[in-house]
């Protein structure tokens, strides 16, 4: 595999889908709080962990985790937001709206803490880029 494939083929689309995800997992959810006292409102959530995991199965089946090639990984799976129909116990629990509000800040908190850590993987990620060209280490 060549260091070219590796540092710009594999690692970037993986983490800009990630970070693109995140972002839309934060509008969505703001949207469900927002809309918390709205009656008849159903809460929209983003799926994509489901898809991502099944799609990198289907990478490893096909070929070697390491020899994957550059069309497999761009056909990484796009995130879909889509509605979710509480059981009727969670509609008792979150009112009208459906919305619970427990479950949407809990949401909102993790997928904060997923942004926050991607984020630093890509700024030490090119801070070592940066290194290796220049020779100089960043604190």
């Amino acid at each position: 595999m060549s260091i070219k494939l590796y540092l710009f083929k594999e690692r970037l689309p993986l983490m800009q889908r990630a970070l693109d995800t995140y972002t839309l997992r934060l509008k969505t959810t703001a949207e469900n709080i927002a809309n918390v006292n709205t009656v008849g409102y159903s809460p929209k959530y983003v799926k994509f962990e489901e898809y991502f995991q099944n799609s990198m199965n289907q990478i490893k089946i096909g070929s070697e985790v390491n020899t994957a090639t550059t069309s497999e990984l761009e056909s990484l799976p796009e995130p879909k937001v889509e509605t979710f129909e509480p059981s009727v116990s969670e509609q008792y629990f979150a009112g009208q709206s459906h919305v619970n509000i427990d479950r949407e800040m809990a949401t909102l908190a993790e997928t904060q803490i997923k942004f926050r850590f991607v984020s630093k993987l890509l700024k030490r990620y090119f801070a070592n880029l940066n290194s290796a060209i220049t020779g100089i280490r960043e604190m």
